[in-house]
C-alpha cells in the first residue's frame, strides 16, 4: 500500500499544523505536566495517523485496486515499520474516526486537498 505524501505531513501534525512546542504560558507547568501534555498530544497523532492510513487502505479496498487481506497486511507492516503497534487498528476512536476520514478522500484515495482543513478538524475534535 502506498501513502500519499500529504497523508504523513498532514497526519503527523495532528492536531496542530506546527511541531509540539512549549507555549509561553505553559512553561511555568511542571516537567512532568509538561510530559504528560506531549504524551496526549503524540497519542492523538499516532490515532490519527492510523485511522487515516486505515481509510486509506480501505478505500482501495472497495475501488477493487487492492484485496482485503492484502491492504491488511499491507497496513499492519506500514504502521509497524513507524513504530506504531498493529493494536492500534482495533482502537475504537480509530475505528470510529476512520470512515469519516474515507470520505475525505479523492478518487485516487488520497486526502482531497481541498478537505484538508476538515481533516483537520475531524481528528482535533475526534481524536
Amino acid at each position: 500500500m502506498r501513502l500519499h505524501r500529504s497523508f504523513p505531513a498532514l497526519l503527523l501534525g495532528l492536531p496542530m499544523a506546527t511541531p509540539i512546542a512549549v507555549a509561553a504560558e505553559d512553561a511555568a507547568l511542571a516537567p512532568e505536566v509538561q510530559r504528560r501534555v506531549a504524551v496526549v498530544v503524540l497519542a492523538r497523532r499516532i490515532r490519527g495517523y492510523t485511522a487515516m492510513a486505515k481509510a486509506s487502505s480501505d478505500c482501495l479496498v472497495e475501488q477493487g485496486r487492492l484485496q482485503r487481506h492484502q491492504a491488511n497486511q499491507a497496513l499492519a507492516i506500514s504502521l509497524e515499520e513507524l513504530g506504531i503497534s498493529r493494536s492500534m487498528l482495533a482502537n475504537p476512536l480509530v475505528v470510529a474516526v476512520s470512515p469519516r476520514f474515507q470520505r475525505l478522500l479523492d478518487d485516487s484515495c488520497a486526502l482531497d486537498p481541498t478537505k484538508e482543513a476538515e481533516a483537520l478538524q475531524l481528528a482535533e475534535n475526534e481524536l
